[in-house]
């Protein structure tokens, strides 16, 4: 994981010196994130479907210009990620919720499609490393009338701190404010153990940004 990141910071720098031009801005936004069908031990190993958390993220980017028309804009991100679960019936009603914070370095290539004078398209696909800052794990409620009420750190306990993946979206920009859309699918197993059963923990995440170029 580490080869990789310093690839990638070989690989922009090495673009920052050839490039034609290069802008800078900040970006923050929603996250809509899930980590998947996963067997989490706070719930007595009951099935959990750890999706749709809103969360947010905030950072600085950069488009990097090969040419003209197309060229690569890299970030480096402050993003809120996890998944959370609840379930209300006859013998079970809890609520579990995964947070999990970390600092994410994604690279796209893009290309520039001019709509009109002030309008632009951005459409996009890359990759992303990410590492893991901090987190917690929260379960409270009832399983089979058995009362739980227990808290586990995050990467401590449950998950491995480097995170690897693909990305794709979509932006519009407006001057220089741009609209976005994208989504980021991590390859990487989240937790620590390895589940026999193969329905492993993955980050993949929705997101809604804005941001503004200077």
């Amino acid at each position: 994981m580490k080869k990789i990141v310093l690839t990638l910071a070989l690989l922009v720098g090495g673009l920052y010196v050839q490039a034609q031009q290069v802008r800078f801005g900040i970006k923050g936004g929603a996250n809509l994130s899930s980590l998947g069908e996963y067997k989490h031990a706070l719930l007595a190993s009951e099935d959990a479907q750890l999706e749709y958390k809103l969360g947010f993220h905030a950072g600085v980017f950069s488009q990097i210009y090969i040419n003209q028309k197309w060229g690569l804009e890299t970030a480096i991100y402050f993003t809120q990620l996890g998944g959370r679960d609840q379930d209300r019936n006859f013998d079970e009603d809890y609520k579990l919720k995964a947070t999990a914070n970390y600092l994410q370095l994604p690279l796209s290539v893009f290309r520039e499609i001019q709509l009109s004078d002030r309008m632009k398209l951005f459409p996009s696909i890359g990759i992303y490393a990410g590492y893991g800052l901090s987190g917690t794990i929260k379960a409270t409620g009832q399983i089979q009338n058995i009362d739980i009420a227990q808290q586990q750190d995050y990467f401590d306990d449950f998950a491995r701190r480097f995170d690897f993946g693909g990305t794709a979206g979509v932006q519009v920009g407006l001057g220089n404010v741009l609209l976005g859309a994208g989504y980021y699918q991590g390859v990487l197993r989240v937790n620590k153990q390895k589940t026999n059963w193969d329905d492993n923990a993955y980050n993949s995440n929705f997101k809604l940004t804005v941001g503004y170029l200077f």
